[in-house]
């Protein structure tokens, strides 16, 4: 584990928050995205970013909690005193804001940059402070929410994961359960033998029909079934949990702290952790996560909501360290703020179906801020304005 090292005249001289956006197209609706900047009186620059999944979809609500009360408050301080600067932004943001949710991604993305300049100034890669390796990941490829498109149109859109090496693949339910049975078997069949079909289903079934939907999933080898409905239903994920199996119950993109998974492990209503460290209050959270996750013999398997490069570098840094099996990738082939920013983080270099972790200092990524001009943030209809059944648990009714 990191153990900070003074270094005279580290000083945090700001932090700042820039919002971003492009139009994605399948589905079409604009990605949002807010990335945070740490400067410090040595030059040295850290990166870090917010995600609530997917980029972001409040970024600029992120915005103004970074430059109103966190750059104030953490100015002038030890940029290396990691654990102090958390201490210190959840005293600023727990008591008042909340202490998950939004307070978790805002201060994930601080931790982050925080990590990528103790990364620079020691010269080694995040993972290699954290005592990891570097070793690549294997990669699961997500599908997309295009409902109106047929089961065989979904099943090739894997066709270019497929031909880098993918073995593994999430497609996205959520029209009715009838359609998504045969979204889970066409895809299964079309994949073939040898790899896995994973399903998820974004909150949208209650505990009732989830439970009937896991049993008619169970004949396609389902790997995990991720977010069948609410997760504030913790009793309903429970009595779900119980009967899933062998289609383990995953869960992360909406689960903000390492207490919130403990709570859902000890209630055994999840089987798979998914965390994201844009989401679930930075990389020493996510270690923490891995470790609950060891004390109770569940699996983890990252969630990579489609952000920048810096937020898949964060993502693949902690999880090189904590030694996960496999980790998401969007498999969207537009995602100018990954090729863009760092071009050996793009689709296109993945090797086998794994992805190679960056081993420069810090999060291994480099770019110039100039090339962020050319993403100016415009509001675009989100996810949950997009597709209004979704997140309600209430697609049976």
């Amino acid at each position: 584990m990191f153990v900070s090292i003074k270094v005279a005249g580290m000083r945090i001289t700001s932090i700042t928050a820039r919002v971003l956006s492009y139009q994605k197209t399948d589905p079409p609706m604009s990605r949002a995205f807010v990335v945070v900047k740490v400067d410090t009186d040595d030059g040295v620059v850290g990166w870090g970013e917010a995600s609530s999944n997917w980029g972001h979809s409040y970024p600029t609500v992120v915005k103004t909690v970074i430059d109103d009360v966190i750059s104030p408050n953490l100015e002038g301080s030890d940029a290396l005193a990691l654990r102090d600067r958390l201490g210190q932004m959840h005293v600023l943001l727990d008591g008042y804001l909340g202490w998950e949710g939004l307070t978790s991604q805002v201060i994930g993305a601080v931790e982050i940059a925080l990590w990528d300049i103790a990364g620079k100034v020691h010269g080694v890669p995040i993972s290699k402070l954290l005592g990891g390796s570097l070793e690549p990941i294997a990669l699961y490829g997500t599908g997309t929410t295009m409902f109106e498109e047929t089961a065989e149109w979904h099943a090739h859109y894997f066709d270019q994961a497929l031909a880098l090496g993918f073995r593994n693949v999430k497609v996205r339910l959520g029209k009715n359960p009838d359609s998504d049975v045969d979204l889970v078997r066409t895809v299964s069949e079309y994949i073939g033998p040898g790899k896995r079909v994973m399903a998820d289903a974004y909150w949208g079934y209650s505990p009732k029909e989830a439970i009937a939907l896991t049993e008619r999933l169970k004949p396609f080898g389902v790997y995990f079934f991720e977010e069948p409905c609410p997760q504030y239903d913790v009793d309903g994920l429970a009595r779900l949990a119980a009967r899933s199996l062998p289609v383990r119950i995953a869960g992360g993109e909406r689960i903000y702290s390492p207490m919130q998974y403990r709570m859902l492990a000890e209630r055994g209503a999840i089987h798979v952790f998914q965390p994201d460290a844009t989401l679930c209050g930075g990389i020493l959270a996510c270690m923490d996560i891995a470790a609950i996750a060891r004390l109770h013999s569940l699996e983890v398997i990252p969630h990579v909501g489609g952000p920048t490069a810096i937020g898949l570098a964060a993502n693949l840094q902690w999880a090189a360290a904590a030694g996960v099996s496999m980790i998401e990738a969007d498999i969207d082939p537009h995602q100018p703020l990954v090729d863009t920013l760092a071009p050996e983080l793009a689709l296109s270099r993945v090797v086998n179906g794994a992805m190679i972790i960056p081993d420069a200092p810090g999060l291994g990524i480099t770019f110039d801020e100039a090339m962020l001009d050319d993403f100016p943030y415009e509001r675009g209809g989100t996810y949950a304005e997009v597709f209004t059944d979704h997140e309600t648990g209430r697609i049976d009714l």
